[in-house]
């Protein structure tokens, strides 16, 4: 290591700031012109929201966009700047001195982690906090009154080991301890459907009492039905659903990691997880260190350009951009659908772009 090696870090990781800020505003542009503003036009002039809320519910939705631009805006700054520093000789002037090629990626590996930490930060304290305050919002301007405090139609889907469908669950809306419009599926009988419905029900220490309904029985072999009218009846030992029911208020897009993890535990109590909640709980964790490996990526990728086709940093930006969002859509569709694990398909993009980039830091490296 030659002496002053912390100055070189220093000056790489500052030339980063420009591009990545270039690189998230750019992009944070394009999707808020894509998606965003049309919303918020479609607030103003036809729902007649005045345009100071409508602005603030387009801010609220700022930080959503900006976690998933953020690996974007650290791709361009590696590739940009590494493509500065050997059309600059530079890079040739480090190795000259002794300075290995892996020695010199500490400065982005650096970034890239950084940068993971901000957007992880960003996706846990700021995004679902900024998602929920956007909907309650959005649900004033359109229809001129508080977001209801209760849950409206929540199903419910209580699985054996065997994940066969034991009970499903619905209920119209709820509010405290007060159901209403609740319907119960209920396949643990041979051969027999049993079909709750109620108008109304209340929820009490565990167990359900469901009043003014009837109760449907369906013979699976033959057409014969049965139909029974109540107008009290106790369903025991819903505690789960009744858990589940409380933290469902909160959509999934809502969570945090905690919540949702906490949401997951709730579900696998009654086999009742589905690939889609897992698929994204490991984004959680794997969406965020996207920034790493795209550093990881970035930076050898950069030095691919010459100083006379610079506008290969570009070009190898979008690609790899365009490789990452496609694995990303790809294999969440692949593991929503039970094709592959959750987890596999949560972490299958940063897997491929990684060893993308471990092999070009390989080869530039010797």
């Amino acid at each position: 290591m030659i002496p002053g090696i912390k100055i070189v870090d220093r000056y790489i990781a500052n030339e980063f700031w420009q591009p990545l800020l270039f690189g998230i505003g750019i992009v944070t542009g394009v999707w808020f012109g894509a998606e965003q503003l049309k919303s918020i036009f479609n607030l103003v002039m036809r729902s007649g929201v005045p345009i100071e809320m409508a602005l603030t519910i387009l801010g609220l939705h700022l930080p959503e966009v900006i976690v998933m631009t953020i690996p974007i805006g650290v791709l361009l700054g590696t590739l940009l700047v590494f493509n500065r520093l050997s059309g600059d000789s530079e890079i040739i002037a480090l190795r000259t001195c002794g300075v290995s090629f892996y020695r010199i990626m500490a400065a982005p590996l650096m970034f890239g982690l950084l940068t993971s930490f901000v957007s992880l930060g960003l996706n846990e304290a700021v995004v679902p906090w900024a998602n929920r305050t956007a909907k309650r919002l959005e649900f004033v301007a359109l229809y001129k009154t508080e977001l209801p405090a209760g849950q409206a139609n929540f199903t419910y889907f209580e699985r054996a080991k065997d994940l066969k469908l034991n009970r499903m669950f619905y209920v119209g809306y709820y509010s405290g301890k007060y159901l209403s419009n609740i319907i119960v599926l209920d396949f643990t009988r041979d051969k027999l459907v049993q079909i709750i419905a109620a108008t109304s029900g209340l929820w009490n220490n565990g167990e359900w009492v469901l009043e003014k309904g009837r109760t449907y029985v369906l013979a699976g072999d033959s057409d014969i039905t049965r139909v029974l009218q109540f107008d009290k009846l106790v369903i025991p030992g819903l505690g789960t659903v009744q858990k589940v029911l409380d933290t469902g208020k909160i959509s999934p897009k809502e969570m945090n990691m905690l919540e949702l993890g906490h949401y997951l535990e709730l579900l696998k109590a009654s086999n009742g997880q589905t690939n889609d909640l897992l698929v994204r709980y490991y984004q959680k964790f794997s969406q965020p260190l996207a920034c790493l490996i795209v550093a990881l990526a970035g930076a050898p990728l950069g030095l691919l350009a010459r100083r006379s086709r610079s506008n290969l940093g570009l070009i190898y930006s979008a690609v790899v951009v365009f490789l990452y969002y496609v694995l990303q859509s790809s294999s969440g569709a692949l593991g929503d659908a039970g094709r592959i694990p959750p987890i596999v398909a949560a972490w299958l993009p940063n897997f491929v772009i990684g060893i993308l980039g471990m092999i070009i830091l390989y080869v530039k490296g010797k």
